[in-house]
């Protein structure tokens, strides 16, 4: 039945491979009729998704998945928390499979071609199948749907820079329930599909950040998405492969600060910047200059005109205060005083461009820091 559906779907839509630049130009009928293939794939899939690979062909079971890729790029919020609920389901089915060495086959994973043979050679091996073949036949769609959930990242509650309807960056000051629930349930899908290929998500992060500092996809919705991607999958790598990756995107980003003209430009990259280093302490705390780069470029932050910015950088220094803070209260090879007491006599300078409220902030982060000394004196004197 759902090998003769997907045939009759193929006939009916063809490849979809236009549907997010065309889904504006569907009727009514049109788009509800999708919407209800989206219902019924992402349903259907979802309970009854070994059955499917045990008695269709991989063309049809990938077929399905293609369309539901497809579907997931239209710009459509419902519906695609609709498939976003699938590919849940599905990268922590992979996933779970990977830690048991093997489960009992849905013997169509091995019928590629769907002919009689294929059907005999599968039941010639005894209907098992490691869990790494199974994640090999999903590879290509679980590629898509890394570029998918990066292109459709939700915002963050972290991040107080927005873009309103009038394309203006602002200050944001009402959070939106729905948007942070769509971001943590991304969050989940990307952290899963990083651990089922951490170098297919490094690939793609670099690349699409490569493309931004190209201008090629240089916009700040892209930019923004990308980031808030590279935010959510903090400690789903290998520590050497985050750092690799967080060296590379961290410079990139500073580069970018250093290239864009224009305050919603700069404001828009600095709150990018100060998302991403907020999110990896494991890397800050290995790394203490750029540690230390990354404090001093918030401090800078702190004298933009943008009063978001102001307050994101307030932000992002209590966050890593409050998870680096023994780094900057114990002198670093190369340095004659801990960063602390030269953060505290260069304090007047460094918050005189912020608005009470932040400052607060500012002096909150400091006390954070000066807690961190468990020599009384030494801490006394911070204090004084």
């Amino acid at each position: 039945m759902f090998t003769m559906a997907v045939a009759g779907l193929r006939e009916i839509l063809g490849d979809l491979s236009k549907i997010d630049e065309e889904w504006d130009d569907y009727d009514n009928e049109q788009q509800e009729f999708v919407q209800n293939v989206a219902m019924f794939l992402t349903s259907f899939l979802a309970s009854h998704l070994r059955l499917v690979e045990s008695s269709a062909t991989r063309e049809t079971v990938i077929q399905a998945h293609q369309y539901l890729l497809r579907i997931s790029q239209v710009d459509e919020r419902e519906m695609f928390k609709v498939c976003l609920e699938y590919w849940n389901v599905l990268v922590k089915g992979l996933y779970e499979d990977g830690r048991t060495t093997q489960f009992n086959a849905p013997v169509g994973l091995l019928n590629l071609g769907g002919g009689a043979n294929a059907g005999s050679n599968a039941s010639g091996n005894s209907s098992t199948m490691s869990a790494e073949l199974r994640r090999q036949m999903y590879a290509g769609v679980l590629t898509g749907v890394r570029y998918v959930m990066i292109s459709r990242m939700a915002r963050p509650e972290e991040v107080l820079i927005v873009e309103n309807d009038e394309g203006e960056i602002v200050r944001e000051f009402i959070k939106e329930t729905d948007t942070i629930t769509l971001y943590k349930t991304q969050r989940e899908c990307l952290i899963y599909l990083t651990h089922l290929d951490s170098k297919d998500m490094e690939n793609i992060m670099v690349e699409k950040l490569g493309r931004q500092m190209g201008g090629s996809e240089w916009s700040w919705a892209n930019l923004n998405k990308l980031c808030w991607a590279i935010g959510s999958i903090s400690g789903a790598m290998g520590e050497d492969q985050e750092r690799r990756v967080l060296v590379i995107i961290i410079k990139d980003l500073l580069s970018l600060c250093e290239l864009k003209r224009g305050k919603d430009n700069k404001a828009v990259v600095a709150s990018n910047i100060m998302y991403v280093v907020g999110q990896y302490p494991r890397f800050l705390k290995a790394h203490w200059k750029f540690l230390k780069t990354v404090a001093n470029k918030l401090f800078e932050f702190m004298h933009e005109l943008h009063e978001g910015v102001r307050d994101m950088a307030c932000d992002t220094f209590v966050t890593i205060a409050q998870k680096c803070r023994r780094h900057f209260i114990s002198p670093q090879p190369g340095e004659p005083t801990p960063f602390v007491e030269e953060i505290i006599s260069n304090a007047n300078a460094i918050t005189s461009d912020l608005e009470p409220h932040q400052v607060n902030r500012f002096c909150e982060a400091i006390g954070y820091l000066i807690s961190a000394q468990t020599d009384a004196a030494k801490q006394e004197q911070l204090i004084i």
